[in-house]
């Protein structure tokens, strides 16, 4: 019997000790799991504190991309502004050169007009020596007149 009992309580013994071993190994593993999960869990945290970082600087991007646009369609207004004002500047130098032209025509015939009257009293004056008659000097005066008057009437 007690060859039979040590048999028993050697076998029992040796199963303990591998149910023994079985809750270490198995403690073991949890404890590996355990710090697997606990390192995924950091690893989520940084992935998920990257992803906030990168929505910021996305967010701030398209900010500074809007503020962009603002900018160039502002600039772009400012452009166009200043080419319109720039043709407007252009017809009124056409418009100042156009009225130079004018202005230089009517002087050149005034100045024409004025040689011409020049003329014609000289002549008159020339005839008046010559003839001595004191009406003469009265048609020397509505000659002169007449020139001044043609000159006003090109003026207006």
């Amino acid at each position: 019997i007690n060859a039979e009992y040590g048999k028993q309580w050697y076998q029992r013994r040796v199963r303990g000790n591998s149910a023994k071993n079985k809750v270490s190994q198995l403690e073991i593993r949890i404890r590996q799991l355990e710090n697997d999960c606990a390192a995924e869990a950091k690893g989520r945290a940084d992935a998920q504190h990257a992803l906030k970082n990168l929505d910021r600087v996305i967010k701030e991007k398209e900010f500074n991309a809007e503020e962009d646009m603002k900018t160039v369609q502002r600039l772009q207004g400012q452009i166009d502004f200043q080419n319109n004002k720039m043709k407007a500047l252009r017809r009124n130098i056409d418009d100042g050169e156009a009225q130079i032209a004018v202005m230089q025509n009517k002087l050149r015939k005034a100045i024409g007009d004025v040689e011409e009257a020049e003329e014609r009293a000289a002549m008159l004056e020339t005839q008046l020596v010559r003839g001595g008659s004191g009406g003469g000097s009265r048609v020397t005066k509505i000659t002169t007149r007449r020139v001044a008057i043609d000159v006003k009437k090109d003026e207006m």
